[in-house]
């Protein structure tokens, strides 16, 4: 999805760039190839339009708008003015050539990109043996080696939810920080908080319930983001 809104993204703004040096043309130009200016600048507007309410990208569009309008002022107005429309229009050129090279060099792997993490069963394992014999240091040696922190055990809990059960609220620090998640049910229909509840943890279900308030609101805004059509 990402990629897919990049490439709208910058499908419009190539449209943008095109369209506003078509419509700069001379007009002894336009006339050969049977085009309106007219017609070129309201598509224009309405290209500009829909980037604002599709990508809310307002100094990119405002800038966008500012050259569009610069370099289609009436010639005998930018006589007037002292002004040449071309280093606008060239402006406008640059910025397309920028954005496709900025486009290109994202999509190129660094090396530095998230790596998404690794569903081990001997990875959860050695988090159980930490996890009961409360070492801490042995289990961020664990989670250093990017297991997904969120896999189930032959007993159907979590690390997170071991580590409620047991009441040990620094190693569910040490799990949240870690990509651990609050909301996931073990096989009996337990969370984490119910289950630090269970043996009377209310210092750990306290610090749950507010990583899972955490948890709901980063969804919550994740959601609301406007979406391309």
């Amino acid at each position: 999805m990402q990629i897919s809104n990049r490439v709208r993204e910058m499908a419009l703004f190539i449209l943008v760039g095109i369209t506003a040096i078509m419509a700069n043309l001379p007009q002894a130009w336009l006339d050969q190839m049977s085009v309106n200016r007219n017609w070129l600048l309201a598509v224009l507007g309405l290209l500009v339009f829909i980037g604002l309410f599709l990508f809310l990208k307002f100094q990119f569009f405002i800038l966008v708008v500012l050259l569009v309008v610069g370099a289609n002022v009436p010639s005998e107005v930018a006589s007037s003015l002292g002004i040449s429309t071309l280093p606008l229009v060239i402006a406008m050129a640059a910025m397309v050539g920028i954005s496709l090279i900025n486009y290109v060099v994202d999509l190129l792997p660094t090396g530095l990109e998230e790596k998404p993490k690794e569903k081990s069963a001997e990875g959860i394992k050695a988090l159980f043996y930490a996890i009961e014999k409360g070492n801490l240091v042995y289990a961020q040696k664990v989670l250093s080696m990017n297991f997904d922190p969120n896999l189930r055990a032959e007993n159907g809990y979590t690390p997170l939810m071991y580590a409620a059960a047991r009441g040990d609220a620094r190693m569910c620090e040490l799990l949240l920080r870690n990509g651990a998640e609050v909301g996931v049910v073990s096989a009996e229909g337990d969370t984490a908080i119910e289950l630090a509840l269970r043996v009377g943890s209310q210092e750990v279900a306290d610090l749950l319930k507010a990583a899972r308030a955490e948890e709901l609101a980063r969804a919550e805004t994740a959601n609301a983001k406007p979406q391309p059509a």
